[in-house]
């Protein structure tokens, strides 16, 4: 009888090993034939499944999950499911089938809609399921009841995972709005630089966590992103404005023009002027800003701007 398939309450009178819940309908190792897979199947109990070795795809409601060595995954009564076996290494796992009778399942309210429990290889849960099989094959109450308290740490542990991870990305929501104000802060005051305290009292974080958590959002530290936005704000400023080269040098924080230029040319491996002298209106004429113009004071003579090709 293939009590994992059945109804919780006719299962009961099966599992007598089991006093009260968790009540184990199935506890075992699979290796996947190859090529090997199911979909739409739905249980009418839990389910944990533990990845032993090999990689697969995990489905559950039409979201399709990549599960691999450690990953636990959980799926609930009536819940439509499938997995398959991916090519490669043989896909091999531990399914453990359990239900809580008429008591309702604490799963429910510690996993929060999850299926995705995370990646425990080397970790106690991987050891925990093994036991689970282990135990599971070996009648008697005293081996019942060392399955269902394996049973229950593992949806302890797992569980924990799961609220960790929230928790994880609800700080890392409230964080990036708080980069967010850092960079835009940033952008906003291209003539000042970076004031450390200030972006420090501005988002409420260290400013080495500012750095490392900058870099994980956007992926350049605060510093890479001043350069940037100020080499971005001089080409608009030289192709929009009637600003001289020393002028918009100073608009973006250099006080000292050869130290621009040298920064600017460094990034964009040319001139100011010369970025402004390679762009072409529709009739092959260049366009001349009144900085481009300018530029003959600021250039050597050997580099001064021609105003035709």
């Amino acid at each position: 009888m293939d009590l994992a398939a059945l109804h919780p309450q006719e299962t009961l009178e099966a599992l007598s090993d089991f006093r009260f819940p968790p009540y184990i309908s199935l506890a075992h190792i699979f290796h996947a034939p190859r090529d090997w897979g199911f979909a739409g199947r739905t249980l009418k109990q839990y389910a944990l499944n533990y990845v032993i070795g090999g990689r697969g795809e995990f489905t559950v409601e039409d979201n399709v999950h990549p599960v691999e060595k450690g990953d636990v995954f959980f799926y609930r009564p009536y819940e439509t499911h499938g997995l398959r076996a991916l090519p490669g290494r043989p896909f091999i796992s531990i399914t453990v089938v359990f239900h809580f009778a008429h008591m309702p399942c604490p799963a429910e309210e510690l996993l929060e809609g999850a299926h995705m429990l995370g990646r425990f290889d080397g970790h106690a849960v991987e050891h925990q399921f093994a036991e689970l099989v282990a135990k599971y094959r070996q009648p008697g109450l005293e081996n019942g009841l060392l399955c269902q308290s394996l049973l229950l740490s593992i949806l302890a542990e797992t569980s924990r995972r799961v609220a960790e991870g929230r928790q994880d990305a609800a700080v890392s929501r409230k964080n990036l709005a708080r980069l967010v104000l850092v960079k835009n802060h940033i952008e906003s005051r291209l003539d000042t630089g970076l004031n450390v305290e200030e972006i420090e009292r501005l988002s409420g974080l260290t400013w080495n966590y500012v750095i490392a958590e900058f870099k994980k959002a956007f992926g350049i530290t605060p510093m890479q992103f001043l350069i940037w936005a100020r080499v971005t704000k001089a080409k608009e400023l030289a192709l929009q404005s009637p600003l001289s080269f020393g002028e918009i040098a100073a608009r973006v924080g250099y006080n000292d023009i050869h130290a621009f230029g040298k920064m600017f040319k460094k990034k964009t491996g040319m001139s100011l002027s010369d970025f402004c002298s390679s762009l072409y209106d529709a009739d092959h004429h260049i366009r001349w800003p009144k900085a481009v113009h300018d530029a003959a004071a600021d250039e050597p003579a050997d580099r001064k701007i021609r105003k035709s090709r």
